[in-house]
């Protein structure tokens, strides 16, 4: 059975969902929080004449740091997913989830990425059984433990 990996993001969070190579063993979640400033200010800006802020171009300035927040983030998605994952889904409710795309297409030895898909806010438990339906995986079930009293 191949490795199989789920990764849900927006901006703000990831949580990346490791499916287990064996059918009955653990799903294995991570959280990974982001630290990217949402509303960033622009700063220094000079107001040498009456009609309009000067003194240099801040919005670059913030768009900048921005993509390098993204950038950071991303990187340090791509360091929980399993180094033996094959096959990868990406999904969310933001674009966050084209810009890692691009991230993991431009590397080498990453998971084959089988698609990436628009989804809403979930719980942990939706995000696990939405990885586990896109991926044809059946959940884990173990019988209960008055079934192996009546047996005998």
């Amino acid at each position: 059975m191949k490795k199989q990996t789920g990764i849900w993001l927006d901006l703000r969070n990831a949580w990346v969902i490791n499916l287990p190579v064996v059918h009955d063993g653990e799903i294995v979640v991570e959280h990974i929080a982001s630290g990217i400033e949402e509303n960033a200010r622009i700063e220094n800006t000079k107001m040498s004449t009456t009609w309009g802020p000067h003194g240099g171009n801040n919005q670059h300035t913030v768009e900048e740091r921005r993509h390098h927040e993204e950038k950071h983030f991303f990187s340090k998605i791509l360091t929980h997913i399993h180094p033996s994952t094959e096959e990868l889904v990406i999904f969310g409710p933001s674009e966050a989830k084209i810009g890692l795309e691009k991230m993991l297409l431009g590397q080498h030895n990453t998971p084959n990425v089988m698609g990436v898909e628009t989804a809403d806010q979930m719980t942990e438990h939706q995000m696990k059984a939405w990885v586990r339906d896109y991926f044809g995986r059946p959940a884990a079930r173990k019988l209960p433990k008055y079934g192996q009293e009546h047996q005998e």
